[in-house]
Parts: C-alpha cells; sequence; structure tokens
C-alpha cells in the first residue's frame, strides 16, 4: 500500500509542476503565433494549472468523564480534558482550459490526544490523503490515497468530529483506509468500488487486499427524501475489536493480553443503509450480517437527528454488535448549540454494555465538546 502513496505524491507533483510550467510561460511573439496557431491553441487547451486551492483548520477539545466497572475489578472513574484534533486540511484543484482534472486533499491531524487500543491512533498520520483523477462529464473518477471507506454510512456520515459513532468501529474495525477506488454513476445509481489494505491508515499487515463497495439511489418522496445503499465487503486479517472495549475512544483492557482486546480475521460482510430527510428530521439506519474466521456477526444502528432552531440540534442513536464470543450495546444521544458559523458546543451521554462469557464491562461517559473551524486560511 505505500506504493499507492509514492504513485499518488508523483502524479501530484507532475501535475502541480505542469501547472507551474503552464503559469509561467514566456509571451510568444507575433512570428512565433503565426507559425501554427492550431498548434498553440491545442497546447493552451492541454496546458494545466491551479485552478483553486485552500487550507482550512479545526480544533476539537473535549472535558470527557467515563465511568466504568468491570467484575473483578474496583471501579473507575476518570474525568479529562482532552485536545482531539488540532488539524489542517489542504483541497487543490487541477485543471485545464476545459475542465477540472485532479482534486487533491490531504488532511493533517497536526495534534491529537486521542491514543485508540494498541495506540492505534497515534499511527494514523493523515486523515484523508487522496487525488481524484476525472476522466470527465458523465465518466467514473479515479481515487488514490488514503479515503473513507465507501461501505455503510460512512460516505455520507461524517462521524470525525462526533463523540456518538456508528457500527464501523465493530463492523469493519477502520474507517479510514489505503488503497485505489473508482466511483461514479449508472443511470440513477451511484456506485464506489475500492481495493484497500484492510488495517485502516497504516502499515498494512498482509499482501491481500480488502475489496469493497457500495451502491445507492436516491428517491424523491412525497414528504422528503430517501437514499438507501446496499454494500459488501472481503477482507483477511483485518482488526477485530473485543466487545469489551471501545475502539475509538478506549484503550486496551487493563491487566490482560492485547489478544483480549484486539485480534486480525478474515471478514465477509454485507450492508445496507437508509437516510431519510424530512423537514427538521434526519433518520439513519444501517444493518450489517457476515462473518468472520471463527462465526457469524450481525449489527444494527439507529439514528435520529433533529434541528431544533438554526443553532440548535438534538441527536439520539442506539447501536447493538454481536461476533462471535460477545455482544456490545450504545445507546446515546446529544445535543449541539452553534454559537457562531464556526463554533460548535455539543454535549453528549453514553451508555455502552459490552458481554463475552464470563464477564461484562459497562461504560457511562459524558462528554462537553467544543469545536471551531477555521475556514479559508489560506487560499484563491
Amino acid at each position: 500500500m505505500k506504493r499507492w502513496f509514492v504513485i499518488v505524491c508523483m502524479l501530484a507533483a507532475f501535475a502541480v509542476l505542469r501547472a507551474e510550467e503552464a503559469e509561467t510561460l514566456p509571451a510568444t511573439t507575433e512570428s512565433e503565433v503565426s507559425v501554427d496557431e492550431s498548434t498553440t491553441e491545442s497546447a493552451e487547451s492541454s496546458g494545466l494549472r491551479v485552478s483553486t486551492w485552500r487550507v482550512d483548520g479545526r480544533l476539537d477539545y473535549q472535558v470527557m468523564r467515563m465511568e466504568e466497572t468491570m467484575p473483578g475489578m474496583p471501579d473507575m472513574t476518570d474525568t479529562r480534558g482532552e485536545l482531539m484534533a488540532a488539524e489542517l486540511e489542504t483541497t487543490a484543484t487541477i485543471a485545464n482550459s476545459e475542465r477540472d482534472i485532479v482534486d487533491l486533499a490531504v488532511q493533517w491531524p497536526y495534534l491529537t490526544d486521542m491514543k485508540g487500543v494498541d495506540d492505534r491512533g497515534k499511527e494514523m498520520h493523515f486523515g484523508n490523503a487522496y487525488g481524484v483523477y476525472k476522466f470527465g462529464l458523465g465518466k467514473p473518477n479515479l481515487r488514490m490515497g488514503q479515503f473513507v471507506a465507501p461501505f455503510g454510512n460512512l460516505p455520507y456520515y461524517e462521524t470525525h468530529t462526533r463523540p456518538l459513532q456508528s457500527l464501523y468501529p465493530n463492523s469493519l474495525g477502520v474507517r479510514i483506509d489505503r488503497g485505489v477506488s473508482l466511483e461514479g454513476f449508472a443511470g440513477d445509481y451511484d456506485y464506489w468500488v475500492a481495493a484497500v489494505g484492510g488495517n485502516g491508515a497504516r502499515s498494512d499487515n498482509n499482501d491481500s487486499p480488502t475489496v469493497l463497495g457500495r451502491v445507492a439511489r436516491r428517491y424523491d418522496l412525497l414528504n422528503g427524501t430517501l437514499t438507501a445503499g446496499v454494500s459488501a465487503l472481503y477482507g483477511t486479517d483485518m482488526p477485530r475489536f473485543s466487545t469489551l472495549v471501545d475502539p475509538v475512544m478506549g484503550t486496551a483492557l487493563p491487566g490482560m493480553p492485547l489478544s483480549a482486546s484486539l485480534d486480525f480475521t478474515d471478514k465477509t460482510r454485507v450492508a445496507l443503509d437508509a437516510e431519510y430527510s424530512a423537514g427538521q428530521d434526519i433518520w439513519r439506519a444501517e444493518l450489517v450480517a457476515g462473518r468472520d474466521s471463527d462465526g457469524g456477526v450481525n449489527g444494527q444502528f439507529l439514528q435520529w437527528n433533529r434541528a431544533l432552531t438554526e443553532k440548535n440540534e438534538v441527536t439520539a442513536q442506539v447501536a447493538r454488535w454481536e461476533q462471535p464470543g460477545g455482544n456490545r450495546l450504545r445507546v446515546g444521544a446529544s445535543f449541539g448549540h452553534r454559537l457562531d458559523d464556526y463554533t460548535l458546543v455539543r454535549l453528549t451521554a453514553e451508555r455502552s454494555q459490552g458481554h463475552v462469557p464470563g464477564t461484562d464491562h459497562n461504560e457511562t461517559m459524558v462528554a462537553v465538546q467544543l469545536t471551531r473551524d477555521f475556514p479559508g486560511l489560506a487560499g484563491r
């Protein structure tokens, strides 16, 4: 997978150099123009340039209280403040005189206190980091680099800055991965198929790609809009987290080997997802089924979001996951208040119940979150 990043960087560098050359070409004399006008017009139409670029920033700070109970261990209570993200996102578009050719995006988490199980969060040096080559109107786009996995509700539901997560931490074990994908439209349907490493935004752990994809369609109904999708995935040696731990915010179980919190397994997944938007309400749902190397899995996710006013919103959700040897149930709610166009305060509470034969791990999380966006730090 590392060589794909090298290819992306080489393509991006080549495109930028070509764009800079096109912008700095010396003016031609009248005699030079008269030599061959058709050749000149052709060169101008194919010349590349950086048509737009911009740098945006984001800060995400949370004060969190965690309460945990587990048989045979003392109850644990922890209150802490953490800088979850201080990040920059750079985007650019390279175009010729006729159309956009390449989109580039790099999301750099400059600083984060989020570690994750086995420090997997610390191993993710970038969020999105990809290039998209556009073949033209009505044709598919080729994406290479590090991007959100096209499975379930991940393509349209942004969980990056939300304490409440969907099913992906347990169903897939990854959200962002490295690879190559093809995406586009076929009639009334949009599709996105990909081959990725299968171990997330970090070093690949085998030479076998994980293949996945999603097909979706939008329906305009009398009282709202429904988007429904179906996804499938197959991968080997993919990360699987114990149902006793929180894969995103938690750490490995204390006093136990790492294998009690994280192991690797072959995964087969199919999913149905839906988002229904009607007025101030948005409903999201996802159903996942499949198999790991040692047995069947299934999961369900349901979320309701309502815009109370222009500045206030409320969210409630439930997520359940079952895998060989355990299950996990999460019930949560949040209230968000927007101080201005770029600043959001969110209060979140979630109760998690993890179970494996012989023991349970219950967690209660209450968090106050402050996020601040800094759009347009630089660009044109």
